[in-house]
């Protein structure tokens, strides 16, 4: 017979509390059906070993060709690494590959991205705060040799009600981070 006293409830649920919980990965996805396009995407997440993925694919309904896309984040002692790929249907891949890094203050971003025709760039970036409401960030891409291809940065500061923030762009000559849409943007909406 087992005794139902608060403190055999409360030895109980201590133990309860201290067995360690399985690690279980959660996972979801997503479809979607349209007139052209069917496309999935399965997001499975470990919270106790810090690992997400993302599993994607798209599939033109009218000529059949598919694209894919992989991306994984695996969380460590100083903030996580990311690799992620995307295959179009013709088979070109485009690909990055980082890791992101807690500050004090902050987080920087250091990482290299492969294009669909192999050319090779350099990523870094920055965040900081100073718990006043002032903040900062900046990116950076560089070539393969070291040259900068395209640069922003971002200042916030805050005082006396007001919000001030500074942007700043620049990009080589001819460089263009993504190659452009054909007929133009992508509507939204």
């Amino acid at each position: 017979m087992l005794l139902k006293t608060p403190l055999m409830l409360t030895t109980l649920t201590a133990l309860a509390l201290a067995m360690p919980a399985a690690a279980q990965d959660q996972s979801r996805t997503r479809s979607y059906e349209g007139p052209k396009v069917s496309a999935t995407q399965t997001t499975t997440a470990n919270r106790e070993t810090g690992t997400i993925t993302r599993e994607g694919t798209a599939t033109n309904l009218e000529t059949g060709a598919t694209a894919t896309s992989s991306a994984v984040r695996q969380r460590t002692e100083t903030g996580a690494t990311i690799s992620a790929v995307q295959t179009g249907p013709n088979g070109n891949s485009r690909s990055l590959e980082g890791e992101r890094t807690r500050t004090e203050n902050g987080s920087t971003f250091a990482g290299t991205a492969t294009g669909a025709n192999g050319e090779t760039y350099g990523l870094a970036g920055s965040r900081s705060r100073d718990g006043m409401g002032n903040s900062a960030a900046s990116q950076t891409i560089t070539n393969s040799a070291g040259e900068t291809l395209a640069a922003r940065s971002r200042t916030t500061t805050r005082g006396d009600g007001q919000a001030s923030t500074q942007i700043s762009r620049s990009k080589a000559p001819g460089f263009t981070p993504r190659p452009p849409r054909p007929g133009g943007r992508r509507p939204r909406g």
